[in-house]
């Protein structure tokens, strides 16, 4: 099955990376981010100064307590951070003096289920739902699931570079997912670079266009409308791999390939990271003169971050902007929770992947109208589907914030 979204922008930025992949991994601390996981709070599982390897529980969910969070690194937790209300914002780990990989997972018998094996290795996080994006529940079952191996963020890793020599990881990975759901195993793919056959419940779809042809939140609203209260499953095409591994070998594999974008680098490339790998120590050699912003994710959709969300698979670094004093009152301003206004324009209305009404979409988030843009089909949607239309307008509203605070509130009501 082919298929092209009719919409999208061709987006140019600087520093593109070269397809050349550093295999040695990055030797600095790593972190899980609370802010990787909205809403979730978690038990923790260590303490400060604890010895850890590479899957060994740090936290898990406190509702479900089968959902552990593991180390992707074998070290000692250098921090443990509380913040607010006192959620967990982030568990830090420094490399151990020793090198020598080890892991805390034993290897898993040849007929563990699947799930259990995700969630025993820490892997279960790697899926997330439609609507809401949160991490479903163990003893549920989504109506269809989606592989994403396709990305169309600029300056983001080419799943066909990435796969070359983990083809068989992939399929391997992908096989297993149909034991998760009775429905359709949509395998979402370039046009360019078709990368798996279809078999039984896999079903591949090749996509072809500019960004956001690459986004989840396109392919669902087109393959599987989210109508009659279905929830699907999403995951990308490097977790697959990662469970291909799993399942091969029973042992967890904590790194993933990701890209080293932008302007602010002398030597954009491919690198193969612990998840949670702090960018600011992988980088730093790598920066050119000057100030710099560091993201965790592409220019479009990332956040200024020292370490590497567990859902991105690049960061960029573009020059600092200089500091600007504004007057008081337009600061004052600034701190009133009202909608900015925006301009319809062609460019606003070909930022959404999926045929939904861009503009009434968006002012109905503006505004937090819960029951209006629910009707627009916003469940299809994550804050990273709306990071286009935020960008073609200046930036000056987040619509993706808008979104989540909209999506919080339906799913309170639910």
């Amino acid at each position: 099955m082919k298929t092209e979204t009719g919409r999208g922008l061709n987006l140019s930025f600087e520093g593109a990376p070269a397809r050349v992949l550093e295999t040695a991994p990055a030797s600095g601390r790593v972190a899980y981010l609370g802010a990787d996981y909205p809403g979730l709070r978690v038990e923790l599982l260590v303490e400060q100064g604890e010895a850890v390897a590479i899957g060994t529980p740090l936290c898990r969910d406190r509702r479900r307590k089968e959902i552990v969070f593991c180390a992707s690194t074998n070290g000692i937790v250098a921090d443990i951070v509380i913040g607010a209300r006192r959620h967990v914002t982030a568990i830090i780990i420094s490399p151990a003096d020793d090198g020598t990989p080890q892991s805390d997972i034993r290897a898993a018998p040849a007929d563990t289920p699947i799930r259990a094996l995700m969630l025993q290795s820490g892997l279960w996080p790697a899926l997330r739902t439609r609507p809401f994006d949160r991490i479903p529940d163990p003893d549920s079952t989504p109506d269809a699931i989606f592989v994403t191996a396709i990305d169309t963020a600029p300056h983001a890793p080419d799943p066909a570079f990435v796969l070359a020599e983990r083809g068989e990881d992939f399929a391997r990975g992908t096989r297993a997912l149909n034991h998760l759901t009775e429905g359709p195993v949509f395998i979402c793919q370039s046009a360019r670079t078709p990368l798996v056959q279809a078999a039984e419940q896999l079903i591949p779809v090749r996509w072809a266009g500019p960004h956001p042809a690459g986004l989840v939140g396109t392919h669902v609203a087109r393959l599987f409308p989210l109508k009659d209260s279905r929830v699907i499953w999403h995951i990308n095409y490097q977790d697959v791999i990662a469970l291909g591994t799993l399942i091969a070998t029973g042992q967890p594999d904590p790194l993933r390939t990701i890209t080293l974008g932008g302007p602010g680098l002398r030597n954009p490339a491919y690198r193969r990271v612990p998840l949670g790998t702090d960018l600011h120590e992988l980088l730093r050699p790598n920066l050119t003169a000057g100030q710099k912003l560091i993201l965790s994710g592409s220019p479009l959709s990332g956040r200024e971050s020292q370490y590497l969300s567990r859902y991105h698979l690049q960061a960029s670094v573009r020059d600092a902007p200089p500091e600007k004093s504004r007057h008081w009152l337009v600061e004052a301003l600034n701190k009133v929770a009202c909608p900015a206004p925006f301009i319809p324009t062609q460019a606003l209305e070909q930022a959404l992947g999926p045929d939904l009404p861009a503009t009434p979409l968006l002012r109905a988030l503006s505004i937090g109208d819960a029951d209006r843009a629910l009707q627009l089909g916003c469940l299809h949607l994550g804050e990273e589907d709306l990071a286009l239309a935020s960008y073609v307008t200046g930036g000056i509203t987040d619509f993706g914030r808008r979104l989540r605070v909209v999506l919080n509130m339906l799913e309170a009501g639910s």
